[in-house]
């Protein structure tokens, strides 16, 4: 069992959801903060917005166990609210050892605060669907931003982007291989 006691989250937390899937995957996603079922769990991405990125996965070939899976806080922030700067701090040194452990070709940040923990200030309107080369913990790293899937849950009109940006991403990591 993960225990940590960085900030405040550990406070209200059920679980640590440190993240999951392969140590050899080349790409890795990282979403903002675990949900109600991931601090359950102990595992990220396992409810509505799970579904989602699995079937996202499977439209290109890839299965979740090849990929893996992290948010840039480990804790789920009380009643789902955004994560403080403080507690991303506080968990950023878990994200870059992963990162640096792993070596995934690509790494897609969820939404708008999994990319303004890479990119300070990154508009993840602007950015989504578009390869982003940027230095991370002294090594250069390959992004492809990507809305959260929460946020076409909650806006379906965005699905049919949102589709169209995971096709570029699987051709991606084909073309790397």
């Amino acid at each position: 069992m993960v225990r940590c006691t960085r900030c405040d989250l550990s406070l209200s937390r059920t679980k640590v959801v440190p993240g999951a899937g392969s140590q050899q995957a080349k790409l890795m996603l990282v979403g903002e903060a675990p949900g109600a079922n991931e601090d359950r769990a102990g595992v990220p991405f396992v409810g509505a917005s799970g579904k989602l990125l699995n079937a996202m996965l499977e439209k290109i070939g890839i299965a979740r166990e090849d990929v893996f899976i992290a948010n840039v806080v480990r804790c789920r922030p009380p009643e789902n609210r955004n994560p403080k700067p403080q507690e991303i701090r506080a968990c950023a040194g878990w994200l870059s050892e992963q990162i640096r452990l792993i070596q995934p070709r690509l790494v897609a940040p969820l939404g708008r605060y999994a990319l303004e923990h890479f990119i300070a200030g990154g508009k993840i309107t602007r950015l989504q669907g578009q390869v982003q080369r940027i230095d991370y913990a002294g090594a250069s790293l390959s992004l492809f931003p990507l809305f959260h899937p929460a946020a076409v849950l909650r806006a379906p009109d965005r699905r049919p982007q949102y589709e169209e940006h995971f096709g570029r991403l699987g051709a991606l990591l084909k073309k790397a291989k």
